[in-house]
């Protein structure tokens, strides 16, 4: 060779970026053959993975992510990089389903057959489950998590797990098939996947990361970072007040929000878009969990679009200690009662406020929905609490509660409410459902403040009533 021919070669064997649109052909959601260049969501998972190689001399990774982001091909690509430019290297993909563990190794064989014939490397074998590559002694082999002893007994430097959440016999492929990967440098474990909700193997190990626990990081990939989930905007298309607040939170384009509408619909609710499409790791995992007192088909079920005649509105009010982020959320909510004895969720407008802030917000949802008061727990400070909304408006109907038993014992007959069919929420709110479905009483070590304000709420409307405390005085 040149020396430039041996520039060119060394480049291509230690520059993934440069290898890859060169040498690495993919076929498109469209059909189309072309050649592999990486995305968004690849150059950032490229990034941290060589930032922990660098760091530690090996990678373990889990790789949290949507649908069709191109985390698996990535890793494909990197994969088949290592084993046709390196000796002695075993690369092992496993995949929780036989058709993706032949999509997966029919990618591998497009990489090898569409390769440069100066950088193919002299081939063994190859069949339906494998590539070996006799000159370097290294090779390539796929294979399907349903036969508990899949990958045991063999040696693995690389090592990629595909869709993990939704592996059968999980524990024992990592008691067997991870355990075939030693403990040395240039090693790699990378799993893989969307979510399946708060449960199993991988959502433990993601858990653990977010803790800061053991060797593998977390990777994270949002949905958004697709150019292509976009839709033309419609003509006469206007956001919901929640897609507004969505869209300002990650700064996305109004294209952006109409895909994810329309995503919306065909997958028959919000909570399974951020399950399929998590804009956080922390929406990803937000199924409902075993010993909630509430559940989702139960919440969507009494869902409604409308309510009929409200005969009392009340705000509820569960305060907080500060505005910094480390405190709990302010909740605040606002609920109405019918004629009938059925309650309606209004607005959840919980977040993490100064107490001047949601002083204003509590006496601004007073005053929008033409409230017959504020409903305000007091533990945290019954005249402070007073005080601050009246700041606000001197005038305003305040009722302090105070909080004599645990959440648990005040949740349960509000959670028997909806168990009756008897609770209604007019549209939906993402945040106050997720705490619902996710708390579990003598459980949970967070604070569900969003839920109290609901719990305060309803039991004065329904369980309670209005005759259990008298409406504070105005104080001049």
């Amino acid at each position: 060779m040149t020396p430039r021919e041996r520039e060119l070669r060394l480049r291509f064997k230690n520059d993934f970026r440069f290898y890859a649109p060169r040498c690495l052909t993919i076929r498109t959601k469209s059909g189309k053959v072309e050649p592999l260049r990486l995305n968004e969501a690849q150059l950032y998972l490229d990034t941290k993975l060589e930032e922990q190689k660098a760091r530690t001399g090996k990678v373990r990774a889990l790789v949290l992510k949507g649908r069709q982001q191109g985390c698996s091909t990535y890793t494909e690509a990197r994969f088949f990089h290592k084993v046709t430019h390196s000796v002695g290297l075993k690369a092992f993909i496993l995949t929780h389903l036989d058709e993706a563990t032949n999509n997966l190794f029919g990618m591998a064989k497009r990489f090898y057959e569409h390769c440069p014939a100066v950088l193919r490397p002299s081939l063994r074998a190859s069949n339906a489950k494998e590539l070996l590559f006799d000159k370097l002694d290294s090779g390539y082999k796929v294979g399907t998590a349903g036969s508990k002893g899949v990958g045991r007994g063999d040696t693995i430097q690389l090592f990629h797990g595909s869709e993990v959440a939704y592996w059968p016999n999980a524990d024992t492929h990592v008691a067997g098939a991870l355990q075939a990967v030693p403990d040395e440098p240039g090693t790699e474990v990378i799993l893989e996947s969307t979510s399946n909700g708060r449960k199993g193997l991988f959502y433990e190990m993601c858990a653990a990361a977010m803790r800061g626990e053991g060797e593998y990081i977390l990777v994270f990939i949002p949905w958004f970072w697709q150019p292509e989930y976009r839709k033309p905007v419609p003509e006469g298309f206007t956001p919901t007040a929640d897609e507004l607040a969505y869209q300002a939170e990650y700064g996305l384009k109004l294209e952006q929000i109409v895909w994810r509408r329309a995503k919306i619909v065909e997958l028959n609710g919000v909570h399974n878009f951020r399950r399929e499409y998590p804009a956080t790791a922390e929406e990803a995992f937000s199924a409902e969990v075993p010993g909630a007192l509430w559940k989702r088909d139960q919440i969507d079920n009494l869902r409604v679009r409308d309510h009929p005649v409200l005969v009392r509105i009340v705000v509820a009010l569960d305060p907080s200690g500060g505005d910094k982020q480390k405190n709990d959320e302010v909740g605040l909510v606002v609920m109405g009662v019918d004629a009938q004895k059925h309650g309606y969720l209004l607005e959840d407008a919980s977040g993490r406020y100064s107490p001047e802030t949601w002083g204003s917000k509590a006496v601004a949802l007073y005053r929008k929905y033409g409230a017959d008061r504020i409903v305000a727990e007091a533990n945290f400070g019954g005249a402070m609490v007073e005080s601050t909304i009246r700041v606000v408006d001197r005038n305003a109907a305040v009722k302090l509660v105070h909080a004599s038993r645990g959440k648990h014992a005040r949740a349960e007959p509000v959670a028997a409410l909806y168990e009756q069919g008897r609770m209604h929420h007019c549209g939906t709110f993402i945040g106050l459902e997720d705490e619902m479905v996710t708390w579990v009483p003598l459980q949970s070590t967070d604070s569900p403040n969003r839920v109290d304000a609901l719990v305060w709420a309803a039991t004065e409307l329904l369980i309670d009533g209005p005759g259990t405390a008298t409406v504070t005085p105005l104080r001049m």
